[in-house]
C-alpha cells in the first residue's frame, strides 16, 4: 500500500485529476475503476473523482510498489534537487509569502527554459524553495510551483511565482482579466516631446521563423478586422508617458503601463512609433548607440506590479503595488542621462525605489 500526504501545493485539485499526474502510464480506465473499487481511499473513505484535495487529506492506494512503478509512479530518484550551478545569479526577491513569491529578475536570465538543456528562472525557484524545504518532488505530483508571468531574456524586471495551486490561478485569472496593472521603465533612442500619456494601439502579428513581430498601425474598420480573422493577428495596445527628454544625448525615459500582454509588445511598440529601446537590437536599437554607452542588455525593465482585484486566496494583496529597483547598468543610465530621474518617477506617481 502507498500512502501520499496532500501538501499546501496540491491543495485544490481534483482527485482523479492528481491520480494521473501520480501514474502518469496509468489507463483513466484505471484510474476510475480504482475509484469505484476502494482500492484508492481519500481519507479512509471511498474518494470521488470530483473531490477537491485540502491540505493534510491522506490519499491511500492500495497497489503494490511493482504495479505503482509500472504505472509511473515516481521513486525516489525524482525527489533529487534542481541542480543550478555557481554562474547562475542570485536573483533578488522583492516579496514572499506562503503562496507567492516576487522575483526581480536580472536581464540574461530566462523566464523559462527555452531547451531542455537551459536553466531559467523557473528551475531557480524550484532549487530555491526544494533548500527551504517547501518544495519536494516526489510530494508535489499534484502542482509544480511556477513562474505566472513571464519576461523576455533581456528584459529585468518583477516576475510573479506561485508556490500554490490556489495563488497560481488566482494570479493567472488576474492577469487574464486585466485586473492587474504592469509599468514598465524604458530609456529609448530619439527626443519625443509628447506632454501627455497617449494610447498606444497596433496590430500585432508574431513572425515565428524571425522570433520577431510586425506591427500596423490600429485602424477599426471591417477590413482590417477580416485581416485579422485570416492572418492571425491581434490588436495591442499600451500607455505611454515620455517622463524626460535628453537632447544632447536623443533620449527619452518612457514610462509604460500594459493593457494587452504580447510578445516583444512594449519593444515592437515604441520602434514603430520611433523610440527603439536603447540597446535592442532586434528592432531598431543601433549597436553603436549600445556600445557607446557600455550596455550589454537593452533597457526595459518591469518596474511595478499592482494586483487590482484577486480571488479570495490573495484577497489580502487586493491593490498592493510591488516595486522592482532597477538594475546598476539601468540606474547608471538613468543618473547619467536624466540626473533628475529619481524626482521625475516620484512626480509621475510612481513609488521611489
Amino acid at each position: 500500500m502507498l500512502t501520499w500526504s496532500v501538501s499546501k501545493q496540491e491543495e485544490g485539485r481534483r482527485l482523479d485529476r492528481f491520480l494521473m499526474k501520480l501514474f502518469p502510464k496509468a489507463p483513466l480506465s484505471l484510474i476510475y475503476k480504482a475509484l469505484r473499487t476502494k482500492t484508492v481511499k481519500l481519507n479512509g473513505k471511498k474518494g470521488s473523482p470530483a473531490d477537491r484535495l485540502q491540505e493534510g487529506d491522506v490519499i491511500q492506494i492500495f497497489f503494490s510498489d511493482v504495479r505503482a512503478a509500472e504505472l509511473g509512479y515516481p521513486g525516489t530518484e525524482s525527489s533529487k534537487e534542481v541542480l543550478i550551478g555557481p554562474d547562475f545569479p542570485v536573483i533578488p526577491i522583492i516579496y514572499e509569502d506562503q503562496r507567492i513569491l516576487i522575483f526581480n529578475k536580472p536581464a540574461g536570465v530566462l523566464s523559462q527554459k527555452d531547451t531542455a538543456q537551459s536553466i531559467s528562472l523557473s528551475e531557480y525557484l524550484l532549487q530555491y524553495l526544494s533548500r527551504k524545504e517547501e518544495y519536494d518532488p516526489r510530494q508535489s505530483m499534484g502542482f509544480r510551483p511556477g513562474i505566472c508571468n513571464r519576461l523576455d531574456r533581456n528584459t529585468s524586471g518583477i516576475v510573479v511565482a506561485a508556490k500554490t495551486l490556489s495563488a497560481a490561478q488566482a494570479v493567472n485569472a488576474a492577469i487574464r482579466t486585466h485586473q492587474v496593472e504592469k509599468v514598465y521603465l524604458a530609456i529609448c533612442q530619439g527626443d519625443c516631446f509628447w506632454t501627455e500619456e497617449r494610447l498606444l494601439v497596433h496590430r500585432w502579428l508574431k513572425d515565428p521563423a524571425q522570433n520577431r513581430v510586425q506591427l500596423e498601425k490600429y485602424i477599426e474598420n471591417t477590413e482590417y478586422r477580416e485581416k485579422e480573422k485570416h492572418t492571425g493577428s491581434d490588436t495591442i495596445a499600451c500607455r505611454a508617458q515620455a517622463l524626460a527628454t535628453n537632447p544632447q544625448k536623443h533620449l527619452t525615459l518612457f514610462r509604460l503601463q500594459l493593457i494587452t500582454g504580447k510578445s516583444h509588445q512594449l519593444r515592437a511598440q515604441l520602434a514603430f512609433e520611433g523610440f527603439p529601446i536603447l540597446g535592442d537590437h532586434k528592432y531598431g536599437g543601433e549597436m553603436s548607440a549600445a556600445t557607446s554607452f557600455h550596455i550589454k542588455h537593452q533597457l526595459l525593465h518591469a518596474y511595478q506590479f499592482r494586483l487590482c482585484h484577486v480571488s479570495d486566496s490573495l484577497l489580502d494583496l487586493t491593490g498592493r503595488t510591488f516595486t522592482a529597483t532597477p538594475s546598476d547598468e539601468f540606474q547608471r543610465i538613468l543618473k547619467n542621462t536624466f540626473p533628475n530621474w529619481f524626482f521625475i518617477l516620484s512626480d509621475s506617481g510612481e513609488n521611489n525605489v
